[in-house]
């Protein structure tokens, strides 16, 4: 733990320990529920933990908690390193830019997986043609399948987005 919290000092990330009989009151306040556990607070988030403890593994873990939950795709480089990537399940959506209210569903949705599961996005057109994805649509694949399975009823609201996932996520 020591060489995970000097590593990512630079990073802004800060490291504490709480003793669940002798700071039971700020375990029950930051809704930490077992013992010997490490959770990742980011923003209003939660995350916990439940990797090995070696300082290599943590830190890459919260390396990628730290990144955006949403990761975009604006090439054909980008989209390729896309399509690599078929171990873990993932999604991609096409929406017409950051600010629209139906992207900022999809990345309330990741933020509930993240870093667990990838969620990608596309503002251009010429990808999103490639994926073949209508705007606002949003096509969630399954580790090791070719074909996407697309979220129905789109526009889709965070919820509908969580929802999806949890019942299809492996």
């Amino acid at each position: 733990m020591k060489l995970a919290a000097q590593v990512l000092e630079d990073k802004g990330v800060g490291f504490g320990l709480v003793d669940s009989e002798k700071d039971a009151a700020v375990a029950k306040k930051l809704g930490l529920t077992e013992e010997d556990s490490v959770y990742v607070f980011k923003e209003d988030e939660v995350i916990e933990y439940d990797g090995e403890l070696s300082a290599d593994t943590l830190v890459e873990f919260l390396l990628d908690v730290l990144e955006d939950p949403v990761e975009f795709i604006e090439g054909d480089h980008e989209l390729q390193a896309f399509e690599n990537i078929d171990e873990e399940p993932k999604l991609i959506g096409y929406f017409k830019s950051e600010d629209s209210e139906h992207f900022k569903a999809y990345e309330d949705a990741a933020e509930e997986f993240h870093p667990y599961i990838p969620f990608f996005a596309t503002f251009d057109s010429k990808v999103a043609k490639k994926l073949t994805l209508k705007l606002n649509e949003i096509d969630f694949y399954e580790p090791f399948m070719e074909e996407p399975v697309t979220i129905p009823d789109k526009p889709n609201s965070e919820e509908e987005i969580v929802k999806f996932v949890e019942e299809h996520k492996r």
